[in-house]
């Protein structure tokens, strides 16, 4: 296993275990990213009609959400292929931990778009690794896309935080520092089940 290098210095590491109790529900763990990659295909949809005086913000925003919707698409052809059913949406208590915390408008919801890109980015590197002996997500073609994921994340993780500071400036790292403490405290929390976070 190689060293993961996380696009945001992530103050919390998920163990490596936890990869072997996300996939013990297959089917569980892709409907429950199936409604994350719509969340956040609405998420950066929303933030970028919230920058509409930046044309660049925007048009940032709105490739963010054309690959988000592009994996939402992706992800419930996988449920199709693999005969399962896109489960219901039983919400997400990461991020709701996190919009719990949130006060400071547009900057928070940047930094939180951020954060929750990189945890997903850390997640699916952890699931790419311990997958490789997994039945139904071991294949070569299921492993590429997880690469693809988790690199699609990344990128996603780095262009929110450069909208933060771009929009804000040094208020934008004073208070990322805040919500990686926050962020880590979060997740820590959370059991471990068949979801990326």
């Amino acid at each position: 296993m190689t060293d993961f290098v996380p696009p945001l210095p992530l103050r919390y590491t998920t163990p490596a275990g936890w990869a072997a109790v996300a996939l013990a529900e297959p089917a569980a763990l892709l409907s429950d990213h199936a409604h994350c990659e719509k969340k956040a295909a609405l998420n950066a949809l929303n933030l970028s009609l919230a920058l509409t005086d930046s044309p660049r913000a925007s048009v940032l925003l709105a490739r963010l959400a054309e690959d988000e919707l592009n994996h939402f698409r992706r992800v419930l052809e996988a449920l199709q292929a693999f005969g399962w059913p896109l489960r219901p949406d039983g919400g997400n208590a990461y991020a709701q931990g996190l919009h719990k915390l949130a006060a400071k408008g547009l900057l928070d919801r940047l930094l939180m778009g951020a954060l929750i890109e990189a945890r997903s980015c850390e997640r699916l590197w952890l699931l790419e690794q311990a997958g490789t002996a997994h039945p139904e997500l071991g294949t070569a073609p299921w492993l590429a896309f997880l690469l693809e994921l988790e690199r699609c994340e990344a990128g996603h993780a780095v262009g929110y935080r450069s909208l933060a500071l771009e929009r804000f400036g040094p208020e934008a790292e004073a208070r990322l520092d805040w919500w990686l403490d926050r962020e880590a405290e979060v997740i820590a929390a959370l059991p471990w089940t068949s979801a990326v976070h």
